[in-house]
């Protein structure tokens, strides 16, 4: 009985999650390069969630489920070409990647900020929302 009540609490720790907020929003957008979009999120090169589509202009906001922990995170931001879903980098011809990856200790909740800033790269903040330095001009 030892044993089974020892082995079910494990499982039961190992299978804690929790929430990640992903808020996203595009800065100086060319005009006319409003791209239709969707933002993804992988743990573990596992797909876990999606936004929904809308404009670069519109920026979003969604939550997903993810396993307490130390894990890989990316974020992907995908645009609609030709009628076909994209990796929206510098490698489909786009101005920057935006795209996020790194390792994280998730907790409960947890909130990412990203800026796709097209004019100088993908900038991202845990907790906060990132600070941007206005442009003088």
């Amino acid at each position: 009985m030892g044993i089974s009540l020892f082995l079910l609490l494990a499982m039961a720790g190992y299978a804690q999650t929790g929430t990640l907020t992903v808020n996203y929003k595009f800065m100086n957008i060319v005009d006319g390069y409003d791209h239709q979009t969707k933002t993804q999120v992988l743990i573990d090169g596992e797909v876990v969630g999606e936004s929904r589509e809308g404009l670069e202009s519109d920026g979003g906001s969604f939550t997903v489920n993810v396993p307490t922990g130390n894990h890989q995170v990316e974020v992907i931001n995908w645009a609609l070409y030709e009628g076909e879903w994209e990796p929206h980098t510098i490698e489909n011809d786009y101005s920057i990647d935006c795209t996020y990856t790194t390792y994280h200790t998730f907790k409960k909740k947890q909130k990412l900020f990203l800026v796709f800033d097209i004019d100088t790269q993908t900038h991202a903040s845990w907790k906060k929302p990132v600070k941007m330095k206005k442009n003088k001009g």
